[in-house]
């Protein structure tokens, strides 16, 4: 009895990895058969989301933009 569970259980596993790697093939399939595309049609390469550098205000402990930032409201906020 404990046998034929255990078998059920690894037959589940079995599958439920196969098919999560099935998936992940067709994604990267996928995604080189757009960029095929996309090299064939002489457009350029998609660009990475850009990223900001963020600093902690001393004065309200949030993040706030390195570049960008602005004063919190409160009487000893360092960016004024």
């Amino acid at each position: 009895m404990f046998t034929k569970f255990l078998t059920l259980v690894l037959l589940i596993v079995i599958v439920w990895f196969g098919f999560k790697f099935v998936t992940r093939a067709n994604a990267i399939a996928a995604a080189k058969r757009e960029m095929a595309a996309r090299r064939e049609a002489g457009l350029p390469r998609p660009r990475p989301h850009n990223a900001e550098e963020m600093i902690r205000c001393a004065a309200c402990a949030v993040y706030v933009s390195a570049t960008k930032a602005s004063a919190c409201g409160r009487p000893d906020c360092p960016y004024r």
